[in-house]
């Protein structure tokens, strides 16, 4: 009968149902607030920093000026899809150091294209995105088919080209002969916002798609979820391992044409180690918000705008100028910290 008591449990049928039914709601919506939580912490802390130094005394006349947040979105589109390069290889379980160094050698090889051969500018483009690709192909056949570590592999592969920049180079800029149309996108704006930031955002969308709306995107996930058993539902996984090396040089060497499109030359102190750093820094610190526990385009881009708002605006106080490294070399220990606990959370791993 409706409402008769347990004798043991002392309690109504009726009760006890009622409280196991809602048990499962309360925690339904206790996880969807932590989701919630963590997809929008990044974006929310974001904004208060915009405020923060756009509202104080010490900072607010310089930050909020238009000219400063046009300096800033051209200055980070490079660095926008140098993190696009880094975060293929990453959805398929693979790092790639050499992301930076890949477009230090495309911008030396746009550069030289034009000013030492006379080529005209598109060829320049190509060239410079066809050295990337080379470089990644070579990357991903030493990782793809011999097996030999990516870590390893693409930092051998960062100390040489490194070494072969400054060859070539003999440790001076390549300034004359560049092409002024490449130096007037690199250097103006449309719509009042720079012509650089519209490149990132084409490229920021076709990757979003690539991984997210495309059979091999979701192939490579699955790569690197779980290698073996994507081997054994019959993914081609040195295939995949081995385009998405291409792809992340053929973007790391677009990085390199949008330097010289930026400073007018090919500078060899330029595409660097460190450059590699910050763009993983975003790419990790990206992976905790949106999607929290997933590489994605989106946040990896709210990432590197944070990073650089947050340190302009702690120069534009007078903080000394080595913040920059320290931010970011913290700013890639908290994200990869996080977004590992993240995604052992949601696997289930303890």
């Amino acid at each position: 009968m409706t409402g008769d008591k347990d004798p043991q449990a002392g309690t109504s049928v009726d009760e006890s149902q009622a409280t196991t039914t809602a048990a499962p709601r309360v925690v339904r919506k206790q996880s969807l607030l932590l989701l919630n939580l963590e997809r929008f912490a990044l974006p929310g802390i974001f904004i208060l920093v915009l405020l923060f130094f756009g509202l104080w005394d010490k900072t607010g006349s310089t930050f909020s000026r238009i000219a400063n947040f046009q300096e800033v979105g051209s200055s980070q589109a490079y660095l926008g899809i140098l993190a696009l390069a880094s975060i293929i290889p990453l959805v398929c379980g693979q790092f790639d150091f050499s992301v930076g160094p890949i477009a230090g050698v495309s911008q030396v090889a746009t550069a030289a294209a034009m000013s030492r051969f006379h080529a005209p500018l598109a060829v320049a483009i190509l060239i410079g995105i066809a050295f990337g690709a080379l470089i990644g192909l070579n990357n991903g056949n030493v990782i793809a088919r011999i097996g030999v570590n990516s870590l390893i592999v693409t930092l051998g592969t960062s100390g040489i080209l490194l070494g072969l920049v400054n060859w070539y180079t003999s440790g001076q800029s390549i300034s004359l002969g560049i092409s002024p149309t490449l130096i007037n996108f690199g250097s103006t704006n449309l719509l009042g916002i720079p012509k650089v930031c519209f490149l990132l955002l084409a490229v920021a969308l076709l990757v979003y798609y690539l991984l997210q709306h495309t059979p091999f995107g979701r192939y490579l996930t699955s790569v690197g979820s779980n290698r073996q058993a994507a081997r054994l539902v019959g993914l081609r996984v040195e295939r995949l391992t081995l385009m998405a090396f291409v792809l992340s040089g053929a973007l790391a060497g677009l990085a390199g044409v949008l330097l010289v499109a930026r400073t007018g030359s090919a500078n060899p102190q330029i595409g660097t180690l460190p450059d590699t750093l910050q763009a993983l820094a975003a790419v990790f610190l990206g992976a905790t918000c949106i999607r929290p526990g997933r590489f994605n385009v989106l946040g990896a881009m709210i990432a590197i705008y944070f990073i650089a708002f947050s340190v302009t605006g702690l120069q534009i106080a007078g903080v000394a100028t080595w913040i920059n490294d320290v931010f970011n070399g913290a700013a890639l220990f908290i994200a990869v910290v996080l977004s590992t606990a993240i995604g052992r959370r949601r696997t289930g791993v303890s």
